[in-house]
């Protein structure tokens, strides 16, 4: 049985995934690309006796050794042996696309072009004579859908017919171009050593490099004794712009294949833009669009939430009980600490897939791209852009991505400052502890604090923002570019998917990080004795609370106990509250037979699915509740939320920013997020404090008065 590697390439969210799920009629095998954080999917598919290795390669626009995505295709396609490329290529959007087609025909391996997405471009009225794009870039070029099931074996015949195929993609370059890369070649078959074995695809492929000038190009024609200086003298007249501009003029002679009929293709959008992008109707539009989907969130998931929790707490406490009541060291770790921590975290799967599925809706519609464009005036007061929004509305979900996707604005300086807001994004990761709070200390009001605690993320973020561009030198503008694209119904499945990976996500770092941080927390909490008030966890607490005392927490060293595994993960805090409540309430290990087990799975199933009249039973929070008994339990427990939402996020965040800006901006944000929190959590609850001190004796003042 013969192996062969099929590199599946192309721009982000063009269909890749979906094409090798497809063909492969398999789930992906998932890991990571050595040394980033990007993931590395991969399928395999036996068809006629052999064996073919389905590569899913990063999202990029570009052949580039600069960022993740750039570098990791760039670096695979180059140093690994691949037998062919298909090429996924957006079919509503050929102009963005094809810059990358060339860039990958120019590395001489067999291709293969998908058109994706045509039953789209037929309902956008557009047509593409797809022989004679064929034709010029002499690749097989196929229109078709990944939705199409008749497009599968067409599709997979002529992926096959290009394995083992020797191919020489001839230059797309201007005439008299053509006749100095002529030459060049003609001086490197001569040059080259006797005992070096060169392909003749391998001589175009060093041709072309050094007429785009690439370093190592250079110095393989140096070793050969063609020098620098040969090659420039060629090139003389031809400036790398002017080199880099011929891709682009191919790519407008691509395009007269394609026609479309503008006014058809946008009438449908444009109808629904004169009522979401109207001038005085559209801000109010878009608020009220986040509120439901706030609201919506949180009335759905909730009865979820409660279940998974009952059912990890009763059903998981039972278990281990039972299972370790002669080991009760071992048996307090797994249900205090392990369990309690873990359920206190998976009961919010429901909340975050909810949080998906919604900025999934906002994307697939088209309606993202038009809340960048309605932001831009505004954030441009912030030396942000409309696009810089669109990042940051990612970072809600959760802040990793966000980094990334600020790699897409234009300016160095706006991608670093764009990137140091996204921390500020209340991520999917700190609603858990939002929820649990909200439920003990405002159980009326959760959608106005979650709103208030949004918008205080996005107000420090914007002031922060007017800070890093006064402090910056180099003081960049961004020229504000972006492709609105049409309406259009989003797919549930491709939602579904979306928010399915994230999801999963969120649970694996439950089950590693957030497990990892709750044995340690747990650890800390109960040497050298068993009791968590002489921890050395509470003692360091105890120790440090002063500092957090004006913020208003800091007289309950629980909630500085709980920030240190906050920085591994924010769902930690939520598992180690859901802890110190197990601990504290030291309850008798629950045996249930099977009669019970199947009454309370039934009840609690009628009551998630909203079938019984019953209200389901409410997550419990008296642990949360008895922290605080004084008339201002709310405004400090409120601070606490804000200083969550501003603290240092997650490890991973951090993880992100260094890989993708260097150590400075992560240092930087550390930095940040260490002082800004503290200010901000300061001025709030002095601010209130006094604020209810003044109203307090006025009241009294007005009492004495009328006795």
């Amino acid at each position: 049985m013969k192996e062969y590697t099929i590199a599946f390439a192309g721009n982000p969210n063009t269909g890749k995934s979906a094409w090798i799920n497809v063909l492969s009629h398999s789930n992906f095998q998932v890991g990571n690309w050595a040394g980033v954080t990007v993931e590395k999917k991969e399928a395999t598919l036996i068809w006629k006796q052999n064996m073919y290795h389905l590569i899913d390669l990063p999202g990029c626009y570009a052949l580039d050794e600069g960022y993740n995505e750039e570098r990791i295709t760039t670096t695979y396609l180059k140093e690994n042996h691949v037998d062919v490329i298909v090429n996924v290529v957006d079919a509503t959007n050929l102009a963005r696309n094809l810059l990358l087609t060339l860039y990958l025909r120019e590395l001489q391996i067999p291709m293969v072009m998908l058109l994706n997405f045509m039953d789209e471009a037929e309902k956008q009225h557009i047509v593409i004579e797809t022989q004679k794009i064929a034709r010029r870039l002499q690749i097989p070029v196929l229109a078709c859908s990944a939705f199409d099931k008749s497009c599968y074996a067409r599709v997979k015949e002529s992926i096959m017919a290009q394995v083992g195929k020797d191919v020489l993609y001839y230059p797309l370059l201007d005439e008299d171009l053509v006749k100095v890369y002529i030459r060049i070649l003609e001086l490197l078959e001569k040059a080259k050593p006797v005992s070096l074995s060169f392909t003749e695809r391998q001589f175009h492929q060093l041709t072309l490099s050094l007429i785009y000038r690439k370093k190592e190009a250079i110095r393989q024609a140096d070793s050969w004794g063609i020098h620098k200086e040969t090659i420039e003298e060629m090139l003389q007249g031809y400036p790398i712009e002017t080199i880099e501009n011929t891709r682009f003029h191919v790519i407008d002679s691509l395009l007269k294949y394609v026609k479309q009929d503008v006014e058809k293709r946008y009438e449908r959008s444009m109808k629904i833009d004169k009522i979401l992008l109207h001038p005085i109707f559209a801000l109010p539009i878009f608020f009220l669009f986040m509120l439901v989907f706030l609201v919506c969130i949180f009335h759905i998931s909730k009865p979820w939430t409660n279940w998974i929790n009952d059912m990890l707490q009763l059903y998981g406490g039972a278990f281990f009980s039972f299972v370790l009541q002669d080991f009760p060291l071992i048996r307090q770790l797994f249900v205090d600490g392990i369990l309690a921590g873990l359920s206190g975290v998976l009961s919010f799967v429901p909340l975050m897939a909810c949080l998906y599925i919604a900025l999934g809706i906002l994307e697939e519609s088209g309606y993202m791209a038009r809340i960048a464009f309605l932001l831009d005036r505004i954030m441009r007061q912030f030396h942000l852009s409309g696009k810089s929004f669109v990042a940051l509305l990612m970072g809600f979900g959760c802040n990793v991505p966000a980094i990334y996707a600020s790699k897409t604005l234009d300016g160095e300086g706006l991608k670093k400052r764009c990137a140091l807001l996204v921390p500020f994004m209340s991520c999917g990761a700190r609603l858990p502890v939002y929820s649990l709070f909200c439920a003990a200390f405002f159980p009326d009001k959760e959608i106005f604090v979650l709103v208030c605690l949004y918008g205080i993320g996005i107000l420090v973020a914007l002031v922060f923002g007017i800070i890093l561009y006064h402090g910056d030198r180099k003081k960049e503008k961004d020229i504000f570019v972006l492709e609105v694209p049409p309406y259009r119904l989003p797919r549930l499945s491709i939602i579904w998917k979306k928010a399915k990976k994230e999801v999963q996500a969120y649970v694996k770092k439950a089950c590693g990080i957030v497990l990892f941080a709750m044995c340690i927390l747990w650890c800390f909490s109960y040497s050298p004795t068993q009791h968590i008030e002489d921890s050395l966890l509470a003692k360091g607490a105890k120790q440090v609370s002063f500092l957090f005392e004006p913020l208003g927490f800091g007289n309950r060293w629980e909630c500085v106990a709980s920030l240190p595994g906050g920085i591994l993960a924010k769902e930690t805090i939520v598992g180690y509250f859901s802890s110190l409540q197990s601990t504290q309430q030291k309850q008798e290990p629950v045996k249930l037979g099977w009669e019970d087990i199947k009454e309370r799975t039934t009840t609690s199933i009628s009551q998630t699915l909203f079938l019984s009249k019953e209200e389901p039973q409410e997550k419990d929070t008296s642990y949360i509740q008895n922290l605080w008994h004084d008339e201002r339990r709310n405004l400090r427990a409120f601070s606490f939320l804000v200083y969550i939402l501003l603290s240092v996020p997650c490890i991973m965040t951090l993880q992100a920013l260094y890989h993708t800006y260097g150590k400075k901006v992560m240092l930087t944000s550390i930095v940040a997020m260490l002082v800004i929190p503290y200010i901000v959590s300061f001025c709030i609850f002095q601010f209130f404090y006094k604020q209810f001190v003044q109203a307090n004796h006025r009241f009294s003042k007005h009492q004495s008065q009328k006795q």
